[in-house]
């Protein structure tokens, strides 16, 4: 019997496409951005690394008191289904993100005890499709050092 080797040319291209595809599947991770801002009435301290809001997300506080917000720390993250991105905001602030599956983004706002250990906040669930079609999801908090000033979580798709 002869053999037409021909017909197994092709065989290693057709493995390479089977090899590809869970390569291609992490291409649809959720992209996310997750800043930490601070409200205040006071101006931008002299000497310290803060940027303004973006104007364009200022737009959705308007409706809260205060004059200024200064981005502490923003931070990018690519978030794979199932999976758990751990972003650090500050030495006071982490975040834990999941796509829990369901459509849904789970996100853990984490403090810091006095003893140092992390401490859990918060955990809210915020709808992915919300987020892909611009809409914010926000926290905010009272913060120890100075009164009538506050902190944000603000988690925006970053696509």
């Amino acid at each position: 019997m002869k053999m037409n080797l021909r017909r197994f040319a092709a065989l290693p291209v057709l493995w390479a496409a089977v090899i590809a595809l869970p390569l291609a599947a992490t291409a649809t991770d959720l992209r996310i951005k997750a800043q930490l801002a601070w409200g205040t009435d006071d101006s931008k301290p002299p000497g310290k690394e803060l940027h303004e809001l973006d104007p364009k997300l200022r737009e959705k506080f308007r409706h809260l008191r205060w004059k200024n917000y200064f981005v502490v720390k923003a931070q990018t993250t690519a978030i794979a289904p199932k999976a758990v991105q751990k972003v650090v905001l500050s030495d006071k602030c982490s975040l834990a993100l999941r796509d829990v599956g369901d459509g849904n983004l789970e996100i853990r706002i984490f403090g810091v005890n006095p003893g140092g250990q992390p401490a859990l906040l918060k955990t809210e669930s915020c709808p992915i499709e919300k987020l892909k079609a611009g809409h914010i999801f926000a926290f905010a908090g009272d913060t120890k050092e100075k009164w009538d000033d506050a902190w944000l979580v603000i988690v925006t798709s970053a696509e």
